[in-house]
This record gives structure tokens, C-alpha cells and sequence, in this order.
């Protein structure tokens, strides 16, 4: 890995989005599930999310790609350290898609904003960067998480 994942430049963006939210924790920046006790249920995200993003949409992932970055649940490339999926709060995961997975994802329906009308706020993931997508238990996710996979391995 010629950059760890706390300083690869395609984290950049998610880091400056979890960094705040992690200052004051007694995790590391970059840890693995095995390191928290119950990390299903101990990371402020809603267990099914974490069970959608470690379990289910990795069935096809050659290598396991579970991890915790800045204090959430993520997946990330084992020897590029490039994140490739996140989950977070009650209802949101997204994946850093190429071309043309993140297309067909947006025409079947996933989003790059989500929008919270009882908190009257928004999450846009061009903070993040241009290849995240929100997903929506689409019944291809599997294989975008595959692409997203490839993907941050092509990232070096």
C-alpha cells in the first residue's frame, strides 16, 4: 500500500466528513470489527445497515473488506486502504461506483442526496466525492459493491 487509508487521497473527502464526528473517541482512525465489542450494534449506525454493508452486499468480494473508518462502519480495499463503502445513522450506505455501475445505479433509482425533513438538512455526497451513490437495497448492489471492490484496487 503506498498510502495508508487515513491519508489516501481518495478518502479525502469521506475523512473531512468523519473526522469531526470521531475526535474524542477511543478508536484509532482506521480499526476492524474485531477491535470493538458488538461492532454490529457499537458504532452509531443501525445494525441492519451494518449487517447490509459487511454481510450482504460483500458476497461476491474475493477478500473480507470490513473495517471502521473515523468511527463508522465501512469497507475498504485490504491493500489499497481506498474506502469503497460506508453506512451510517439509521437508513444511509452508500458505494464509490465507476462508470457505468454508478449510471445504472442512478437510473434504478439510487440517489447522491438525501434529504432529512425532520432534521431539515441534507447530505450530499459531492462532499464526499463524484463517484458515491446512496443505495437502497437495489437488486444489483452486488455486483456495484463488486465494481467498488475493483475499483479502490485500481486506486494506488
Amino acid at each position: 500500500m503506498t498510502h495508508s487509508a487515513t491519508d489516501h487521497p481518495a478518502n479525502a473527502g469521506l475523512r473531512r466528513h468523519r473526522a469531526p464526528q470521531h475526535r474524542g473517541t477511543k478508536l484509532p482512525p482506521v480499526a476492524y470489527p474485531a477491535d470493538v465489542p458488538r461492532p454490529y450494534e457499537q458504532l452509531g449506525t443501525h445494525p441492519d445497515l451494518v449487517a447490509r454493508l459487511w454481510d450482504e452486499l460483500t458476497l461476491r468480494l474475493p477478500v473480507d473488506c470490513r473495517a471502521i473508518f473515523f468511527g463508522a462502519p465501512v469497507l475498504m480495499h485490504p491493500v489499497t486502504g481506498v474506502v469503497f463503502g460506508f453506512a451510517g445513522g439509521t437508513h444511509t450506505y452508500a458505494l464509490r461506483l465507476p462508470e457505468p455501475e454508478r449510471s445504472a445505479a442512478l437510473a434504478t433509482g439510487a440517489t447522491r442526496v438525501i434529504h432529512y425533513p425532520a432534521r431539515q438538512g441534507s447530505y450530499d455526497l459531492a462532499e464526499i466525492g463524484e463517484e458515491w451513490v446512496f443505495c437502497r437495497w437495489f437488486k444489483d448492489e452486488e455486483a456495484w459493491c463488486l465494481a467498488a471492490f475493483e475499483l479502490a484496487g485500481r486506486d494506488q
